[in-house]
């Protein structure tokens, strides 16, 4: 200090007597500690000035000490008043950081609010798209418009008279092509039917009986194989039609026996045989056999009636299955047909989450796998035949 005097930092008046101001004020308004902020120090009126300083400087203390109770008073005050307002600094503060948070808080609560509703949202309106396609709407407008197409006239049916029965009232039909999608899902379907793309890759014609909304045509027609769909259901023919795909609109059996001999090289039956009559099975698969070219394949696909599950519930669930067919018994129809290297192909398996637990080990866990196998089987089949090849005649 004596060296600053020296320097000239203090002067000779009374201004010149610094009110000290301490740190806290500026280090984030820090309240602790009981030390006053602004202080009146009049011990530090001095003068350094040769020959006069001591009497300036006695002059100083004199003038302070008259002054001391004004000025002291006014720093207390001063310092009273730096204080509150640090207070309620400190206090505004604490409330602004407290309301920060709560928003902070408040807004990630909204966040995740909306982000869980987003995610709601999605999956309903996932679903509600699902249940719409269900609802074949196209399809059902394409019906409608069909059925409200004028039908020619025909003449009026005869009065029933006393003692005659009275005519049948019409019953309406099924809705077949909403009942498919509902039970048969288009994607489904085609997923499964990829595996006879190989089988009919290098063929030259195939024809797809009772083709249904024609999903396997479809990746034929992708793949650059020639085909064409045979179909009695009238909207499953509009539908197909719309999509530029080839269709007959015509019994299956009929059209088969129709065709010249070597028409096709491959004929495709899915989920049909289990639609028809005995007789008519037997001269379905008879007719495949006149038809294709030597070389030709046949694929015949139905539900397994090896599963309990396909066999007793899920094959009377369509009122228009007639009997189950079992691959024995569709293989030996083959066989007599004239088809040789005849496979059978089991499809569909159940998943394992819809099965019987099996136990780890022991007598039980073979008796589960059994019963697994008997009531939860694979649910669709296919036979696959071959017509054999023409025999080269050999000469002597």
């Amino acid at each position: 200090m004596a060296r600053e005097r020296a320097a000239g930092k203090y002067g000779d008046g009374i201004a010149d007597v610094p009110l000290e101001v301490l740190p806290p004020l500026s280090r984030a308004f820090d309240l602790d500690g009981d030390a006053s902020r602004i202080r009146f120090r009049p011990e530090l009126g001095f003068s350094s000035k040769p020959v006069i300083g001591p009497v300036i400087t006695l002059v100083k203390k004199v003038l302070l000490r008259l002054l001391f109770f004004v000025l002291d008073d006014l720093a207390q005050q001063s310092d009273a008043a730096v204080q509150r307002l640090q207070s309620a600094l400190s206090a505004e503060i604490a409330a602004r950081e407290a309301e920060v948070a709560a928003r902070e808080a408040a807004m990630a609560a909204e966040i995740a609010a909306r982000e869980g509703l987003q995610a709601t949202l999605g999956a309903d309106v996932g679903a509600l798209s699902q249940r719409i396609a269900g609802l074949a709407i196209p399809e059902r407008l394409a019906r409608l418009e069909r059925e409200r197409r004028p039908a020619p006239r025909q003449a009026a049916a005869p009065q029933a008279t006393d003692g005659a029965a009275a005519p049948t009232p019409s019953v309406p039909e099924l809705d077949y092509l909403v009942f498919e999608e509902r039970f048969r899902p288009q994607e489904s379907v085609r997923e499964r039917q990829q595996i006879y793309l190989e089988l009919l890759r290098d063929r030259r014609r195939v024809v797809d009986l009772g083709c249904g909304r024609g999903e396997l045509l479809d990746a034929l027609r992708a793949g650059g194989v020639s085909a064409y769909g045979v179909e009695i259901e009238p909207d499953f023919v509009a539908l197909l039609e719309e999509a530029g795909i080839e269709v007959v609109e015509q019994d299956a059996v009929e059209h088969l026996a129709g065709l010249e001999a070597g028409a096709v090289d491959g004929i495709v039956v899915s989920h049909v045989v289990e639609h028809l009559p005995a007789a008519a099975l037997v001269h379905l698969i008879g007719v495949a056999g006149d038809k294709l070219t030597d070389g030709g394949v046949l694929i015949v696909e139905t539900p397994n009636p090896e599963s309990l599950l396909a066999g007793s519930v899920n094959f009377h669930r369509d009122p228009t299955h007639v009997r189950p067919v079992h691959p024995d018994t569709l293989a030996f129809l083959c066989e007599s047909a004239g088809f040789n290297e005849i496979e059978i192909r089991r499809l569909s398996p159940v998943p394992p989450r819809h099965m019987l637990p099996v136990p780890a080990e022991g007598d039980l866990s073979r008796i589960v796998m059994q019963l697994n196998d008997l009531l939860y089987g694979y649910q669709d089949y296919a036979v696959i035949a071959r017509k054999p090849p023409a025999q080269r005649e050999t000469t002597a």
